[in-house]
């Protein structure tokens, strides 16, 4: 009599005989698709296109340069000054200024103080600056160094702008004296006893000069 209990050990034996081959199949299987699945995402992500946002700068305006104030020069009211006591000094300046577009009507001329000025300074009042940048650009030509003064005009000053001409100090030519002249010793001569007739010249009228 065959024991039943053997029987079923060796039928559960074979079974997970056949069984083996079966289950290392499939988990070799899930090996070799977890492999795959590791190898080809890398180079599917790399085929995709980069959809990341990129922000444009938009490129930045330069700065436009400051257009200069305009200049109404008609009613400009200046003042030149001869700081150096050269004669026509201050003319040569007015006729800048009138070739520059400044109304000689506006324009009065004077005589320093003192005429120790070795620099030309341009005053002016407030609201005038413009008006005494360009002043100084007028008379570049003519004067080596020009000043504009920090201290602005009295607002109750006549002029707008005042100019003090400046550069070499004019000196006047001095006369040299001429020399005394010298007066040689004559001998007396001897006179004669013939009486002589003294004429006196009759006064004529003198010529007074035209003013």
């Amino acid at each position: 009599m065959i024991d039943s209990s053997s029987s079923y050990s060796v039928q559960t034996e074979l079974s997970n005989k056949k069984k083996s081959p079966i289950i290392i199949i499939v988990v070799i299987l899930i090996l070799v698709l977890i492999g795959a699945y590791f190898l080809f995402r890398p180079s599917e992500e790399k085929d995709k296109p980069d959809t990341t946002f990129t922000k444009k700068t938009s490129p930045t305006p330069s700065p436009t340069p400051t257009e200069k104030p305009k200049i109404d020069k008609e009613y400009v009211k200046i003042q030149v000054i001869n700081g150096t006591g050269t004669p026509g000094q201050a003319a040569s300046a007015v006729e800048l200024l009138t070739k520059a577009g400044y109304n000689a009507d506006n324009i009065e001329t004077g005589n320093a103080e003192e005429f120790d000025q070795t620099n030309t300074t341009v005053a002016y009042k407030e609201g005038f600056k413009a008006e005494a940048d360009d002043i100084k650009e007028t008379l570049k030509s003519t004067f080596a160094k020009i000043l504009i003064e920090s201290t602005l005009l009295d607002k109750d000053n006549e002029f707008d702008v005042v100019v003090t001409t400046g550069g070499k100090i004019f000196e006047e030519a001095t006369s040299t004296p001429s020399p005394n002249p010298t007066i040689s010793s004559i001998s007396p001569t001897p006179t004669s006893t013939t009486p002589t007739t003294t004429l006196t010249p009759s006064p004529t009228p003198s010529l007074t000069p035209t003013p």
